[in-house]
């Protein structure tokens, strides 16, 4: 016959029991906080951006369906503590919801598709495949590490079993990777800019937009994105690993899917904020630009041209990232000039 539980082993589920409400809490106050944002980004992305490729819309679509699922498994797992089990014997809430521990796995995702994004970015830009693909592999990496413990947490479903060694091995592993990943991916992308903007390539003579001060914003804002990311990830890493039997990485670990998500959709958006007064419709950042030429307020001028309208010359080139501005008659481009091979010019937007 079973012995009941002493008052000391009481007290001590009770303690436990009160953190993880505690930071469950305080994670999903500020978790709600970052997905109405975001909410409010896909808003303006969907409005502002129409002529964008379909497969980068679906991306978007993709990102903001894992977000909406993370808040409502979330809230679930809120619900069976503080209504379901309310009364109930301590022992019953170290029991994990099955929303819970499928929260994880969607941040997980979330994590996944957006350092897939932004690996598809830097291949654009730079063509250069041995980096691309060590980014690609790490984020692979961090996603099949992600479903081990997805699996791991639905065998062991007990609100102890996430303070075991195992457990907290191969949760080191993931934000440990995924924060890597992220400086890797701010360094690459500002890399880049730094060099555009020092000329490396060739800019075109006669820039008369302020290309300089665009893309000291373009790599502030590299640099904030990543950052942001890379600190949440460490942060969660740390005390996962210094504090294993406490949940103070909880608020981390509700937080950081949504700032990828915002992450992305920042990205995106960020294209209106070069944009004209009057109409701030940009085209996609990733279009391709004709060899030699840059496109003005009002029109295409070739070399130091910068107002008279003139047929594109008939080359392939690597693909912007970010910037691609747009005021009412015509657009403002960033660009490489240097030619891939001759193909015919495509409309702006089609390629992400």
């Amino acid at each position: 016959m079973a012995t009941a539980p002493s008052a000391a082993q009481i007290a001590a589920l009770v303690a436990i029991v009160k953190q993880l409400f505690a930071t469950s809490f305080i994670g999903f106050a500020i978790a709600t906080t970052l997905y109405g944002i975001s909410v409010l980004q896909a808003y303006l992305y969907y409005r502002n951006y129409p002529k964008d490729h379909p497969a980068l819309k679906a991306t978007v679509a993709l990102l903001w369906v894992l977000d909406t699922l993370c808040t409502i498994f979330v809230a679930h797992s809120l619900y069976s503590y503080f209504v379901l089990n309310f009364g109930k014997s301590p022992t019953v809430d170290l029991i994990i919801p099955w929303s819970f521990t499928t929260e994880k796995f969607l941040v997980t995702l979330i994590t996944f598709v957006a350092q897939a994004f932004y690996t598809r970015t830097i291949w654009k830009i730079s063509d250069n495949i041995m980096v691309s693909a060590f980014v690609g592999v790490l984020a692979v990496v961090t996603f099949a590490l992600g479903i081990v413990t997805t699996v791991h947490l639905y065998q062991n479903p007990l609100a102890t079993s996430i303070s075991a060694r195992s457990f907290q091995i191969l949760s080191g592993l993931v934000q440990g990777f995924a924060a890597l990943n992220d400086v890797l991916i701010t360094v690459c992308l500002c890399a880049w800019l730094y060099r555009r903007k020092k000329g490396a390539g060739g800019w075109v003579a006669g820039q008369t937009f302020g290309t300089d001060k665009i893309l000291d914003t373009l790599i502030l804002y590299a640099v904030s994105r990543g950052v942001l990311t890379a600190v949440t990830q460490f942060l969660f890493l740390t005390l996962n690993l210094a504090l294993p039997h406490a949940t103070y990485w909880m608020p981390f670990h509700q937080a950081v899917g949504k700032l990828y998500v915002n992450s992305v959709f920042a990205t995106l958006n960020v294209r209106s904020t070069f944009a004209g007064v009057e109409n701030k419709q940009a085209t996609l950042s990733f279009a391709d630009v004709p060899t030699g030429s840059v496109m003005t307020g009002t029109g295409t001028g070739t070399g130091t041209g910068t107002g008279s309208a003139s047929a594109p010359s008939d080359k392939h080139l690597r693909p912007l990232v970010f910037a691609a501005v747009s005021q009412s008659g015509g657009s403002v481009e960033l660009s490489e000039t240097r030619s891939r091979g001759a193909s015919a010019e495509k409309e702006a937007g089609d390629d992400i």
